[in-house]
């Protein structure tokens, strides 16, 4: 009787880990708005905590039929192999949450000092009357997120900077 709850327990470890697997599905829909410099890292992660699933969907169903059939020499070191890699797995989990929280984190958000007149931007932590806590926007910008900048003139400053090029 022992091994056949023991075996239940099992599959219905690997009913959730196939719940887990189709879930994990939506952090892919994430990646295109993580910042080009960390994207790489974070989908190799993703692939490998997805590989990390399959191995462990089909762990569970091989254990699962150890115990029912039985076979102890080798369920113990399939149990083994398991509780090794479900180590790897929590740490590359965590790992993942921890990459992605800090990108969450260096986007913009809240208030930002700016001058009124030059357009500046003080770092968060600067002092406001030290030069070297000002960047400019595109700096600031550039360093908080993947975006990078081109530039242009508006209509406005073209008529204002340019009038015989304004038509």
């Amino acid at each position: 009787m022992q091994h056949i709850l023991s075996t239940v327990m099992i599959l219905i470890g690997a009913v959730v880990m196939l719940i887990s697997l189709v879930k994990a599905r939506e952090l892919h829909v994430l990646t295109p708005f993580i910042p080009e410099r960390s994207k790489p890292e974070i989908i190799r992660s993703l692939r490998l905590h997805r590989g990390l699933m399959l191995f462990f969907l089909l762990g569970y169903c091989v254990v699962a039929g150890v115990f029912f059939f039985r076979l102890p020499v080798v369920g113990e070191l399939l149990v083994g192999l398991v509780f090794l890699f479900g180590a790897l797995f929590v740490l590359l989990g965590l790992h993942i949450q921890t990459k992605m929280l800090l990108e969450i984190k260096n986007t913009l958000h809240g208030l930002l000092p700016i001058c009124a007149s030059c357009k500046k931007i003080r770092s968060a932590d600067g002092d406001p009357h030290d030069p070297a806590s000002w960047s400019t926007v595109e700096k600031f910008i550039s360093a908080k997120t993947s975006a990078d900048f081109t530039h242009s003139i508006c209509p406005d400053c073209l008529k204002r900077l340019y009038p015989d090029l304004y038509k």
